[in-house]
């Protein structure tokens, strides 16, 4: 019979401090190398990013009007390019209402200084009946350097589909750019 004395008990590999110190260089290599792999939007990186902006999906589209129209606002020419009705849009991922209008611009600073622009505050699409609404989705930047050209768009949350031509852009208080007519 074997006695308890007898029995050999066996030794951790590491020890608990060790395994510690271990684990702590383990994560420190991770550190330093993800300092050293290119970043998520580089397009020549191993994860297969595209280099391109995914094509926008468009989910029921009611009607496309081409205006190429423009006004001022705060010394920056904008152009309203083409307009949009649909139920969605797949990059704008707050809906506001039933339907959305996209308004497509063109804005360039022809000054000499930087100019800021809350468009928040400033635009306004303007429904027959003269009620205005305010942009729920907007993919300008607020601020235009010196002879820069911006593309982007405004989008407008509506409850049912209204004619394209009957609607017009206000910009500030004053400047308005009718889609038709």
């Amino acid at each position: 019979m074997v006695s308890m004395s007898e029995v050999k008990t066996k030794r951790p590999f590491l020890s608990p401090r060790a395994k510690v110190i271990l684990a702590l260089a383990v994560i420190s290599i991770f550190v330093v190398l993800a300092f050293f792999l290119p970043s998520e939007g580089d397009s020549n990186n191993i994860t297969g990013d595209s280099a391109i902006t995914p094509t926008v999906s468009i989910t029921h589209l009611v009607a496309t009007l081409t205006v190429n129209r423009g006004a001022d606002l705060n010394n920056v020419h904008f152009t309203v390019t083409q307009v949009q009705e649909a139920t969605a849009f797949s990059n704008d991922r707050e809906h506001g209402g039933t339907y959305t209008v996209r308004v497509y611009v063109q804005a360039l600073n022809r000054g000499q200084a930087p100019v800021g622009i809350d468009y928040p505050a400033q635009v306004r699409l303007l429904l027959p009946g003269g009620q205005a609404i305010t942009p729920k989705y907007i993919a300008l930047a607020p601020v235009m350097l010196p002879n820069q050209q911006q593309d982007g768009f405004f989008d407008f949350p509506l409850s049912g589909q209204l004619d394209l031509s009957s609607l017009a852009l206000r910009l500030g208080s004053n400047t308005m750019v009718a889609f038709a007519g």
